[in-house]
């Protein structure tokens, strides 16, 4: 049975990188992306970017339901083409450009590869992040995990949230109201959502100057496939 694995990545771009370059890498990267699509290796993904940063959704096509060290570390496999405009983040193993984001929050979980295909291609693959106080992270981790966990909150079916630092991702397609579920599909209220708004949602985030409002900001889409 083929099943699909999520992976959420972050990269920083060199601050004296060339944007010209950076563009044709992008497009390098796209192309590369499309191929593994095309071979089977990818169901779908993309590159998002704000500022000096970068960050990758991909959904892999894989015969294990569980993401291997391997799948974890594709984007620095497949995305070679930016390395060259990339800083790279030390780790246990090893310095990388492409550092793995940890999954916090999701409204349903790709049970297989058939279970999560999309019924209709969506409109636009998009991306947001958000700023968490360094202090109110773990707050926030606890909180959305013990939602998902619950499996009772309704919502967008292909949104996927992970963190880095105190750095979230989240994943989304549009339109966001084609397919709204939960993980246990099954009625009733949550009771981690009313703990988390009852924890002052806001008061984790920092929020954006572009964005004042909103806990998190949409940032630009450059690759899509």
């Amino acid at each position: 049975m083929k099943h699909i694995i999520r992976i959420e990545s972050r990269a920083a771009l060199r601050e004296q990188a060339d944007e010209e370059r950076i563009r044709a890498a992008l497009e390098e990267c796209g192309r590369i992306l499309a191929e593994k699509k095309a071979s089977g290796e990818l169901y779908t993904g993309g590159i998002f970017r704000h500022e000096q940063m970068l960050f990758g959704y991909l959904e892999l096509i894989s015969e294990t339901p569980v993401a291997a060290a391997s799948d974890r570390d594709c984007p620095n496999q497949w995305l070679t083409p930016l390395e060259p405009c990339l800083k790279k983040w030390p780790e246990m193993d090893g310095d990388r450009a492409w550092a793995y984001m940890l999954p916090v929050f999701w409204f349903d979980v790709p049970k297989s590869y058939d279970s999560f295909l999309r019924r209709e291609p969506p409109e636009k693959r998009c991306g947001r992040i958000a700023v968490l106080y360094p202090d109110k992270a773990m707050s926030y981790v606890c909180h959305h995990q013990a939602i998902a966990e619950e499996g009772l909150l309704v919502g967008d079916r292909y949104q996927f949230i992970s963190i880095h630092e105190n750095i979230l991702f989240s994943y989304f397609e549009t339109p966001r109201d084609r397919e709204q579920v939960n993980v246990k599909r099954a009625a009733g209220g949550s009771l981690e959502i009313q703990r988390w708004e009852a924890a002052d949602p806001a008061s984790h985030f920092q929020r954006f100057p572009q964005a004042p409002h909103d806990n998190f900001m949409v940032i630009e889409t450059v690759v899509s496939v």
